[in-house]
C-alpha cells in the first residue's frame, strides 16, 4: 500500500487538474497510508501503535511480521492492504535501532530509539528516523526522487500506573527533503491500555494528525482500538482495528492490522 501511496502523491503533484472525486480517493490513501505505517518506523510498541519510551532488551532482537488492510467508501467501495517486517536490535538498555521493510520492498524506514529519563513509573524518551521510498522519478538519469525521502522525530513517554494499568504518549513531526508542495506534517498519538487477565490487554487511543498537502493543511482524527496477547513466552500478538473519521478530503475508513512480534534471545 505505500508503493501505491506514492504512485498516486506522484500523479497528484503533476496533475493539478485532477478532477474531485479522483482528488478525494488519492487523499484518502495516502493519508490512511500514514496511519498504518507512520512517523519513525522500524522501533518498538507496547501496544498498538504509539511508540513508548521503554526499550527493547539490551543484545536483543525483535522481529515482527504484520499485515493490514482498509475499507473506505466514496462513490464506490476501496481496499488496499500491506504486508511488511520489523527488525528491532537493543543497543543497549536505553537504546534501540530498528528498521521497517515492506513485503515489496519499495521503501525503507529506519528508526532509533533513546529513552532519556526514568522517574519510578513516568519514563520520557526521544525517537527519530527517515524513510526512503525507493521511487524512480521520471527523469531520463532514473535518479531516486528525493520528493518521497523524509525525516521524522519527537518525544515519546510511558506512564506506568501499576502493574496492570499504563499509558503511552508520543508527538512528533514529519518534513520531506527537497518538496517543494508537501510541507511540516504533526502528529500527536496517546493509547492507554489494562491487563484484564494475565497476558491480555485490552487498548484503546487516538490519534491526531496535521497534514499539509498541495498548499493544503487539514486535521485526521483516527481511533486505534484493540487487544495485545501475551501467552507464550517471547510472543505477543497485537489486533487493532483503526477507525478514521470523515473529513473534507477523506471519506471515513476502518481498517485491521495484525502483528506478532517475536523476541529472538
Amino acid at each position: 500500500m505505500k508503493f501505491f501511496k506514492h504512485l498516486c502523491l506522484q500523479k497528484l503533484l503533476n496533475n493539478s487538474a485532477m478532477n474531485s472525486k479522483k482528488l478525494l480517493f488519492v487523499i484518502t490513501f495516502i493519508i490512511f497510508s500514514f496511519n498504518l505505517f507512520s512517523q519513525v518506523g522500524g522501533i518498538s510498541a507496547s501496544k498498538l501503535v504509539v511508540i513508548n519510551a521503554e526499550t527493547v532488551p539490551a543484545n536483543k532482537i525483535e522481529f515482527e511480521p504484520s499485515f493490514g488492510f482498509n475499507v473506505s467508501k466514496n462513490d464506490s467501495l476501496n481496499m488496499s492492504s500491506d504486508f511488511g517486517f520489523r527488525f528491532t536490535y537493543g543497543l543497549n538498555s536505553k537504546t534501540e535501532i530498528g528498521i521497517f521493510v515492506p513485503l515489496h520492498l519499495n521503501s525503507v524506514n529506519l528508526g532509533i530509539k533513546y529513552q532519556a529519563f526514568n522517574f519510578n513509573k513516568l519514563y520520557l524518551g526521544m525517537v527519530a528516523g527517515i524513510e526512503n521510498a525507493l521511487i524512480v522519478n521520471n527523469s531520463k538519469e532514473g535518479k531516486i526522487s528525493s520528493l518521497f525521502t523524509s525525516y521524522a522525530g519527537g518525544i515519546i513517554s510511558t506512564y506506568q500506573f501499576n502493574n496492570k494499568l499504563s499509558i503511552d504518549f508520543s508527538g512528533q513531526f514529519q518534513n520531506h527533503f527537497e518538496a517543494d508542495k508537501i510541507d511540516f506534517n504533526s502528529f500527536l498519538n496517546s493509547e492507554i491500555g489494562y491487563f484484564v487477565s494475565d497476558g491480555l490487554q485490552l487498548v484503546t487511543g487516538l490519534q491526531y494528525e496535521n497534514h499539509h498537502i498541495l498548499n493544503t493543511r487539514e486535521n485526521y482524527f483516527t481511533i486505534n482500538s484493540g487487544i495485545t496477547v501475551e501467552k507464550a513466552k517471547n510472543f505477543i500478538l497485537v489486533v487493532n482495528i483503526p477507525y478514521q473519521f470523515k473529513n473534507k478530503y477523506t471519506s471515513q475508513t476502518i481498517g485491521f492490522l495484525m502483528a506478532l512480534t517475536i523476541l529472538i534471545d
